[in-house]
């Protein structure tokens, strides 16, 4: 290991490497994850974080993703609004 990386220090992002950070609020159901993990699938993102805890009577899913466009990212929020188990969708940079 390089004596300018620790390893217990995450890896920084390039300068050109954006990503984008997606909020869903869902229903605390057994498949609601899978649900927006499916649809993050099918729009074919390239997924590099992923956290899900329960909020109150809801679950929390927090999606890094590279970034590919402002209409893409658009598509996404859409879709993942119109996902059944999904009560809430947020989006921006990270």
């Amino acid at each position: 290991m390089s004596e300018n990386v620790s390893a217990l220090e995450p890896a920084q992002h390039e300068e050109g490497d954006k990503r984008r950070l997606f909020l869903v609020i869902a229903d605390d159901t057994p498949d609601a994850l899978m649900r927006v993990l499916g649809v993050a699938s099918v729009q074919q993102t390239r997924l590099r974080a992923l956290s899900a805890q329960p909020d109150g009577a809801g679950l929390s899913i927090r999606l890094e993703l590279d970034d590919q466009g402002d209409e893409r990212a658009q598509t996404l929020a859409a879709r993942l609004s119109a996902c059944p188990a999904v009560r809430g969708v947020g989006f921006g940079w990270r």
